[in-house]
C-alpha cells in the first residue's frame, strides 16, 4: 500500500461510500427555558423565533460591526429544549457572549462539549446505510431536522454534495460499530480537514471577528425580514449597497503553501489563505478570502509566503468541482 493509499480509501468512502467523522471535539450547547428561542432570535441573524419543534437552522452571532462571533447550528428537540452545535471550542466563547446580554429572560444554557459523543455519517450512501443499519430514516427530512428515533439523537445535515446524519449522545460506540460492520469507514483528522476544504465548509480559521457572514458564504443563515439583532444594520447595509469587499473562495494551487500566505494579482495583495490541504486527485486545495473583483471562477493569482518562490493558483467556486 502506498503512502497515499489510506487517504485515497478514506476520501472515497467519505464521498462515494460511507464515512464516519468523529466530531466530538466540536462545541455543543444545551439550550432550554420558555424564552430560549426569543433570546437567540434577538441576538443572531436568523429567524429562530419560528423554528418549529423537530426542525432546525443555522444562525450567526455578530458583534456590532457585523463581524462573526460564532456560528450555531440549532436543532429544536421540544418546545423548551434546543441543541446547538458550534465550531471547536466555540461553546465556551459563545456562552461568554450570551452572558453579556442575558438579563431576566427565561433561558438556561449548559456546555455539553465534554459530556457527549458526536459523529457525522457522510457520503453518497450515508442516508441509505443509516436507514438500513440504524433505522434512522432521513431521506425526506430537511437540513437540520431532528430525525425521529427510539434511542438515538440524530439530525439531518449536508456533507458536500450529499445529505448526511449527525449523531450525538453519551456513548455512540454501538452505532459506530454497527456502521463499520456494514462497510462504513472511520475518517482520520487529516482526511476530515481535506474534506472540509473540498466541500467549502468554513471552520474556525474562516469564522473570525475579521469577517462578516456575507463574506463567509453564510447568506442562508441570514433572515433579511426579521427584526433587529446585534450587527443587523451593518449586515443589511452591506447587502443593500453591495459593499461586500471579499468572499471565501477556493484556490487550486500548484504547490502547498502555509495558512496566512497572501494572495496577489499583478503585485497587489487581494486576499489571504486560511486553510490548506492536499488532495491526491486534485492537488493542493485551499480556502482563502479574496477581494470581490478577483474572486471569480478561473481568475489566475499568485500566492506569496515566507517559503520564497510565489505559487501559481486559480480561483475556484465552492465546493470544489470534481473533474
Amino acid at each position: 500500500m502506498t503512502g497515499n493509499e489510506p487517504d485515497r480509501i478514506e476520501y472515497r468512502a467519505a464521498t462515494m461510500g460511507v464515512g464516519i467523522i468523529d466530531s466530538s471535539a466540536r462545541g455543543r450547547l444545551h439550550l432550554s427555558g420558555s424564552e430560549h428561542l426569543e433570546f437567540i432570535h434577538r441576538l443572531s441573524t436568523n429567524d429562530t423565533l419560528h423554528c418549529a419543534v423537530g426542525t432546525g437552522l443555522r444562525t450567526v452571532f455578530c458583534d456590532p460591526r457585523g463581524r462573526i462571533v460564532e456560528v450555531l447550528d440549532l436543532c429544536r428537540i421540544k418546545s423548551d429544549l434546543t441543541e446547538g452545535f458550534t465550531t471547536v471550542d466555540g461553546a465556551t466563547a459563545l456562552i461568554k457572549w450570551l452572558e453579556r446580554y442575558h438579563f431576566s429572560e427565561q433561558i438556561e444554557w449548559r456546555d455539553t462539549s465534554n459530556d457527549l459523543d458526536q459523529c457525522e455519517v457522510v457520503g453518497a450512501q450515508a442516508v441509505r446505510m443509516c436507514a438500513d443499519v440504524l433505522a434512522i430514516d432521513a431521506a425526506a427530512m430537511p437540513r437540520f431536522s431532528l430525525v425521529p428515533h427510539a434511542t438515538l439523537r440524530a439530525m439531518r445535515i449536508d456533507a458536500g454534495s450529499y445529505p448526511g446524519i449527525r449523531l450525538w449522545g453519551p456513548d455512540l460506540t454501538a452505532p459506530r460499530k454497527a456502521l463499520v460492520d456494514a462497510g462504513a469507514m472511520a475518517i482520520r483528522p487529516a482526511t476530515q480537514e481535506l474534506l472540509r476544504i473540498h466541500w467549502g465548509d468554513p471552520g474556525s480559521a474562516e469564522l473570525t471577528l475579521e469577517h462578516n457572514p456575507w463574506e463567509a458564504g453564510l447568506g442562508d443563515a441570514i433572515h433579511m425580514a426579521k427584526g433587529c439583532y446585534t450587527g443587523q444594520e451593518v449586515i443589511a447595509r452591506l447587502d443593500t449597497y453591495q459593499k461586500i469587499k471579499q468572499h471565501l473562495v477556493g484556490l487550486r494551487l500548484a504547490a502547498p503553501v502555509p495558512s496566512g500566505a497572501v494572495v496577489r494579482v499583478a503585485g497587489t495583495t487581494v486576499g489571504t489563505v486560511t486553510s490548506v490541504a492536499t488532495n491526491f486527485e486534485l492537488g493542493t486545495l485551499a480556502l482563502a478570502y479574496v477581494r470581490t473583483a478577483q474572486c471569480h471562477e478561473g481568475t489566475p493569482v499568485e500566492v506569496h509566503s515566507d517559503m520564497g518562490v510565489p505559487v501559481h493558483a486559480v480561483v475556484s467556486n465552492l465546493p470544489f468541482a470534481i473533474p
